[in-house]
């Protein structure tokens, strides 16, 4: 007999790290209900979660698939200011709404939100966020246990999977206002359409169109251009942000990184070594 997937995911920690494979805690108890995953696929929740799966689907313990991530301590993000180019990449990836920040505006971590899952670090396009280890066996470090649940663990997932529940809530709400916009534009466009405006265009030429639409266009591009100095100072700038970005990453890979990856960082801070001493 199969187990309600609710009950499963119960047992899970709530990141949404995606580690397991599967976009969240909910998708991967649902496939543990139907028996199409294995129970030692959550990196945070270790031999704990896999244990209790384990009694709760009556099947034998596991190893940690991954057993060394399994072993590290847990980690929350840090984002460093001084890099951040406010792209919010990091804030569409966090799934509980744990970063702060605008359009080319400084980003910050919310650190006792932060589910340590990892997913904002790859979208960074200047490579400037980190994992910094806590002493937390659980994470969100805002998780409060109640009177009559004395476990931090279950305390800690109800927090992150408030949080992540307040977020899919959110962008629901925006989508849904989205199509009502939507669909009030395309009824006012209906309603001023008259039987005149309708005729009159069928008799627009489209070619005439697209030659006004473009004349149009080569003018606001001329008002709007900037000095050529100025593009260059920003290019000087964009060339530099990435020049750090790829210089923080193989210093990354040469310390932590397979060994491929050491070998391409070392080849690689090796021609940008020799670069940097011939332009002096």
């Amino acid at each position: 007999m199969s187990i309600a997937s609710e009950h499963i995911d119960r047992l899970l920690p709530q990141t949404q790290c995606r580690q397991c494979g599967y976009q969240g805690c909910s998708p991967y108890a649902q496939a543990l209900s139907r028996g199409e995953a294995a129970i030692n696929l959550c990196t945070p929740g270790g031999i704990t979660v896999i244990r209790d799966l384990a009694q709760l689907l009556n099947v034998p313990v596991l190893p940690p698939a991954d057993p060394l991530k399994s072993e590290q301590p847990k980690a929350i993000a840090v984002i460093d200011e001084s890099e951040c180019i406010g792209c919010t990449a990091c804030i569409k990836a966090c799934p509980v709404d744990a970063i702060l920040g605008a359009t080319k505006q400084m980003h910050t971590v919310i650190t006792s939100e932060c589910s340590g899952c990892e997913l904002c670090i790859a979208p960074c396009p200047v490579d400037c966020i980190r994992m910094q280890p806590v002493h937390d066996h659980w994470l969100p470090q805002a998780r409060l246990v109640a009177d009559n649940q004395q476990d931090e663990r279950f305390a800690a997932a109800a927090q992150a999977n408030k949080r992540f529940q307040h977020r899919t809530a959110r962008l629901q709400r925006l989508q849904h206002l989205k199509k009502q916009q939507q669909h009030a534009y395309q009824q006012k466009a209906t309603i001023t359409a008259t039987p005149a405006t309708a005729k009159s265009a069928a008799n627009i030429n489209p070619a005439a169109l697209i030659a006004k639409a473009m004349a149009k266009a080569q003018t606001q591009q001329l008002q709007r251009r900037v000095p050529d100095n100025q593009d260059s100072f920003q290019q000087q700038q964009i060339a530099k942000a990435q020049e750090q970005a790829s210089y923080r990453r193989a210093m990354r890979d040469f310390q932590y990184g397979n060994e491929q990856q050491k070998a391409d960082a070392l080849e690689w801070l090796r021609l940008h070594k020799q670069q940097r001493e011939s332009q002096q």
